[in-house]
């Protein structure tokens, strides 16, 4: 059994010791994006809002 774990032991060894990679730096996306949502949100909202019900003065 204790061969298995030194057969084990030298290919962790190695790949615990090989760098890293590289980072990549990813662009988040610009404010005017997430206001720009917020609006056609609130938009939407409003028109649901202010829409007339179609029940009558008799209701």
């Amino acid at each position: 059994m204790m061969w298995v774990l030194a057969i084990l032991a030298v290919p962790a060894t190695v790949l615990a010791q090989s760098t890293p990679d590289n980072p990549t730096l990813r662009q988040s996306p610009p404010v005017w994006w997430g206001y720009g949502i917020l609006f056609v949100l609130l938009v939407a909202v409003l028109a649901v809002s202010l829409m007339p019900s179609k029940r009558g003065h008799q209701d």
